[in-house]
Order: C-alpha cells, then sequence, then structure tokens
C-alpha cells in the first residue's frame, strides 16, 4: 500500500516485510509520483526501531492487524524531490521530516488535535502509518502528503529522522506526564532503550522532576549516566527492582512513571511504585497485562495508554533537538545493510539509534 497518487515508469529499490516470520526482503517497486497536496521526497535517513522486530515476526498484534506487502521504516527524513500540484510552501530541495502517523484531517480526533488517534487511519489498536501498513521510507524515494512532512531549515536530516518516532513517541508520552511534576517530585523512565533514552532527556529539560531510571541492562544504564542521571537513580530490573526505588525514594514512590517496555513484570512495577495520585504512562507494547482492583494500585492513581505523537510534538522536540536540549547518537548503515542493521538492532549490540543512510 502507498500514499502515492501516481507512479513515473520508473522503478526502485524497497526493503519491504513480505511474510510474518521472516527477515524483510529488497523487491523493485514503481517509483512513486506526488499527486495534488503531495510532496516527493528523496529520503536521506530512516531510522530503524524496536517495533519494526515484532512486525517482521509477526507478532500477534500485528498479525492482527496488517497485511505483509508494505516498505518498511517509520522514521523518516529528506529532501524536497518534486512537488505536487497545490504546494506553494515548500521549495525543491527543501530538507524536511516525515510525521511518523498518518491524518484525515476531519474526524473527531483530528480536528481535536489529536491526530495520533484518528479514525480512518487505524486496524485494531494500531494506528496504520508509513512503515506499519503503509510503504515506508526504507526505499531512495517517499511520497507524503504536505501535510505530514515538516521543514527544518539547514538542520541535518540524518540527526532528525529518530525524532520522527522514538523522540516524538517519548515526548507525547512525558507530556501526559508533566501535570504531575511539580518540583520535589519524582519520576522514573521503565525501559532505557531509543525510546527510553528520549524520555530521560526530556523529563530533565521539561520538568524539575528527580529521575530514576529502570532497565535489565547495566550497559543501557551506564549509556543514561552518560547524560548526567546520578548512578544512585540508576535501578537494574530485578527481583530488588521494587525495593531499591522504594529505598530511593525513602519509602515514599513515584508521582509518575512511564513504562517503554509493557512486560507483566514491568506493569506491576508500575502498580506498586506508584504513589497516591501519581500516575501510570504505558507505552510499550510487549503485550503484558496486570490486575486492578481496590488495592492494586494507589488511590487517586491513574493510568494512561499512550500511543503515537502529533505533528505538533514533532515540531516541539526537533525545537529542543535543535537548541541543545535533546541529543540523538546514531549509528549508520547504509541501504545495503539494512539487514545488517535489524540484527544487530535485536541482539542488542547497538549504541545508538540504527540509522540507515542514503547516498
Amino acid at each position: 500500500m502507498s500514499d502515492a497518487t501516481t507512479a513515473t515508469g520508473e522503478t526502485m529499490r524497497a526493503f519491504q516485510v513480505t511474510n510474518w516470520g521472516s527477515h524483510g526482503t529488497y523487491t523493485t517497486v514503481p517509483k512513486p509520483s506526488p499527486g495534488p497536496g503531495q510532496i516527493l521526497i528523496r529520503m536521506r535517513a530512516a531510522g530503524l526501531c524496536r517495533s519494526d522486530l515484532d512486525m517482521f515476526e509477526g507478532s500477534p498484534v500485528y498479525r492482527a492487524a496488517l497485511t505483509p506487502g508494505f516498505t518498511m521504516g517509520h522514521e523518516n527524513a529528506g529532501t524536497v524531490a518534486a512537488l505536487g500540484e497545490g504546494v506553494a510552501d515548500l521549495r525543491v530541495g527543501d530538507a524536511v521530516v516525515v510525521y511518523e502517523m498518518r491524518k484525515c484531517g476531519s474526524c473527531d480526533f483530528c480536528t481535536d488535535g489529536l491526530e495520533n488517534y484518528c479514525e480512518r487511519y487505524k486496524s485494531g489498536p494500531i494506528p496504520v502509518t508509513r512503515g506499519v501498513g503503509v510503504d515506508g521510507g526504507l526505499a531512495p524515494f517517499l511520497v507524503v502528503p504536505r501535510a505530514e512532512a515538516v521543514a527544518v531549515g539547514d538542520a541535518d536530516p540524518m540527526m532528525l529522522a529518530p525524532l520522527t518516532d522514538a523522540g516524538a513517541v517519548a515526548y507525547h508520552s512525558v507530556l501526559k506526564m508533566l501535570p504531575k511534576l511539580k518540583p520535589g517530585t519524582t519520576a522514573a523512565v521503565i525501559g532505557a532503550g531509543g525510546l527510553g533514552w528520549y524520555g530521560v532527556q526530556l523529563l530533565r529539560a521539561l520538568s524539575q522532576a528527580e529521575v530514576f531510571v529502570v532497565d535489565i541492562s547495566e550497559r543501557r544504564l551506564a549509556l543514561v549516566e552518560e547524560l548526567g542521571v546520578p548512578r544512585k537513580n540508576l535501578i537494574v530490573s530485578d527481583k530488588k527492582a521494587l525495593e531499591n526505588l522504594r529505598e530511593a525514594t525513602n519509602g515514599r514512590g513515584l508521582d509518575a512513571v512511564v513504562d517503554f517496555v509493557g512486560t507483566d513484570e514491568t506493569l506491576q512495577l508500575c502498580l506498586d511504585v506508584t504513589r497516591t495520585a501519581g500516575r501510570i504512562v504505558v507505552v510499550g507494547m510487549e503485550g503484558g497485562t496486570a490486575k486492578l482492583g481496590w488495592g492494586a494500585i494507589a488511590s487517586g492513581c491513574d493510568i494512561v495508554f499512550s500511543i503515537g505523537s502529533t505533528v505538533q510534538d514533532l515540531k516541539s522536540v526537533c525545537a529542543l533537538a535543535a537548541a541543545g536540549k535533546v541529543k540523538t547518537v546514531i549509528e549508520k548503515f547504509t541501504f545495503d545493510q539494512i539487514q545488517e542493521a535489524y540484527d544487530a538492532l535485536k541482539a542488542g549490540t547497538l549504541t545508538g539509534r540504527a540509522v540507515i543512510v542514503f547516498d
């Protein structure tokens, strides 16, 4: 499935998921051409994401919602290669980043500024978007509606690509925590991977809360320590995690926590450690569940399931990056090294965001 309304007659290579339970495949597809209100982007960089691996494996949530046969890549950035009819505010050569989601612009959610919940572009619980059911950016060219591209001036598209999903999603989830985070409060990030890396930075930039980080990997915790989080606030996710968090907060518990993992264990940890009138924000989609009821969660505590981001979130996180308040560390791979990059992502050997760089 493609956003393009026309094709040029030329072809290009694309990296697609063609069957559940297998690696991605290089295929030959038509080179797209922009229709009215669209732009053609020459891809400069496409970030890879842990959720891509879930799609390749055909996890139940994706298998039930999507049909294989689309180009991967939902963290996309490049330069304008051609303008469709009616697009007058961009020029060929302008650098842009692509909003990660699709939006109709007319449903109740879109008109209320909640386009990440667009009624038209979803299948079950999954938003259908570029690289997730619709052709994404792991190809030399990508067509998108003008309304779903953000001009970034002279910024380097390669460094901004990961912000279009990981950065913007983390920003959206942190915004949901901020009402609970006045000075003197505490917050925690569970999962110090790609989203958690940004979540930690954003919490520190946007709130005055003391930030704790929980992860199973000592290596990832060490990387977070480099962001300025005190060693005493780094908690290994083991059987003592709850005890250590309670001790670190002097028995008070947490005012807000974001779970970027979403397993049975991490959800239960959220319930056990969040204090009265606190907030739990769940982003991770690892299929975990938890029992709720009186006594299972602190009184007045609420739970928010956060998915995706808005166009304004993307603009805001790009602005924070331009101001030096959010940094990105990447590992570059060529278009011919996509599978190698996914293998490194799966093995957990990356020390930054995997980014496919185009010539």
